[in-house]
């Protein structure tokens, strides 16, 4: 599965997502989709630092496998949007934001799916 199939796949997930991005596990962007006519509400700045500071976050959560196991997703709510942040194949991050009036559940129910089981062993 490629960078480009995943973000693809996600934004067909609902109507509501705004963007998707994958970064490695430093933060750096690695290939980003923004829904048509969707205007971010961070800079270009502010995204990148956002994407080093999930990152670091994850390796400290990391930190703490070995007695609570393995972090599964986080999900942050903020009153312009939801935000989730998780891990694929311990190599990179998947962050996903949606407004507030999308499906929240459904959303992350299909991000679990997605990348379950076998699905990023190859990376």
């Amino acid at each position: 599965m490629t960078f480009d199939t995943i973000l693809e796949s996600i934004m067909h997930t609902d109507k509501h997502i705004r963007y998707a991005t994958i970064a490695d596990m430093q933060g750096n962007e690695i290939k980003t989709r923004v829904r048509e006519g969707v205007e971010p509400f961070l800079t270009p700045q502010e995204t990148k630092e956002t994407l080093q500071y999930a990152a670091n976050a994850w390796k400290i959560r990391k930190s703490f496998e070995p007695r609570i196991g393995k972090g599964q997703y986080v999900l942050a709510v903020y009153d312009k949007l939801r935000r989730l942040t998780m891990p694929l194949a311990d190599k990179y991050l998947l962050m996903v934001t949606w407004g507030t009036d999308g499906g929240t559940f459904d959303i992350i129910e299909h991000m679990q799916n997605m990348f379950s089981g076998d699905a990023t062993k190859d990376w």
